[in-house]
């Protein structure tokens, strides 16, 4: 064969492999966990990508069926309601409440996922459109605390206190993202974006880019809305805090999140955007830093790795932004 004849047979089966193998990008949305899930990847296979986007669905559902608050017979509620006990627990569950465990750590308490009592109290609270008394959140608080949970061996959870509820709202959409993102690498997608309602994790880029680029949104001191672009691989993103998210009691907002140290649900006008590792600690710590704030935040961003974090206080006559340097990299410029 002439060299001229080779190469051109080269050529030939290059092209073919590469229209063989051409990633093509699927999009498929689901409804769990109290959000609209999205899901985005890449693949070579059409009959395929539908499989495996039922696949990663149903890991999505088995993990509901474990973490939700909502289901009486769900594993993490049947938990609270033994306490006193050594209760052996699904691989799942003992995962994310060990790695629970060490973000409370991590952030001297404010990621907690012992606040149930607190929550329920707070969502009552905002329904009813009246704070709750100091006796009430005092009661509420006995029943709370992270030093409460032990794992005396194996797969085995011990709650120390009676009344407790576990809720793992603030870290269990980032963890079914991280279960999703290995499912899908464990099936050939290396390219994939999991969005849980906002909070995004994705791995490896698409075809013929360096990144995901995302976005995300925040108030100026000014008061006007500023658009953020990021750039991420192998990252996680997400938005915490109570500029969005409050309901308004005898004028004044209170959020969803809870400061677990008073009992409080947040009114600080804060709001939080982390990059991260993975979904499960962009969670934890976009909660974490709400109730931290800027000044505590920062010291824990500064000494976590894997951490970036931008940061808004958005409270009138004493705005602050801070965000951390690493930050500043992920940032994409127009």
């Amino acid at each position: 064969m002439s060299k001229a004849l080779h190469l051109h047979f080269f050529i030939s089966l290059f092209i073919f492999h590469s229209l063989l193998t051409a990633q093509t990008r699927y999009e498929y949305t689901h409804q769990q966990m109290g959000t609209q899930i999205g899901l985005v990847f890449y693949y070579n296979d059409g009959q395929k990508a539908d499989s495996i986007a039922r696949l990663v669905f149903g890991r999505i559902d088995e993990l509901n069926a474990t973490l939700s608050n909502y289901l009486p017979q769900s594993e993490i509620n049947l938990l609270s309601n033994s306490p006193y006990m050594n209760v052996a627990v699904s691989e799942d569950l003992f995962r994310l409440m060990s790695i629970s465990g060490d973000y409370a750590k991590r952030t001297n308490g404010a990621f907690d996922i012992t606040l149930g009592p607190l929550i329920e109290l707070w969502k009552k609270a905002r329904e009813n459109r009246q704070v709750p008394s100091i006796a009430e959140i005092k009661t509420a608080q006995q029943r709370t605390g992270y030093g409460k949970v032990e794992f005396p061996t194996g797969n085995t959870v011990r709650l120390k206190q009676e009344g407790m509820q576990l809720d793992v709202g603030g870290i269990g959409k980032g963890f079914a993202a991280d279960e999703a993102i290995s499912l899908l690498k464990r099936n050939g997608v290396n390219a994939a974006l999991v969005d849980m309602g906002g909070d995004v994790t994705v791995s490896g880029a698409p075809p013929n880019r360096e990144f995901w680029v995302l976005g995300f949104s925040y108030y100026s001191e000014n008061g006007e809305e500023v658009f953020q672009k990021v750039k991420l691989k192998n990252q996680a993103v997400a938005t915490s805090g109570d500029l969005y998210q409050y309901a308004v009691i005898d004028g004044k907002r209170y959020s969803h999140i809870i400061n677990p140290k008073n009992g409080m649900a947040l009114s600080n006008n804060i709001q939080v955007t982390v990059v991260a590792a993975n979904g499960s600690m962009a969670d934890a710590y976009a909660s974490a830093l709400s109730v931290l704030g800027i000044e505590e935040g920062r010291n824990i961003v500064q000494k976590t790795p894997d951490l970036e974090a931008f940061m808004v206080e958005d409270i009138p006559g004493a705005y602050k932004k801070w965000n951390s340097p690493g930050f500043v990299k992920s940032i994409v410029e127009d």
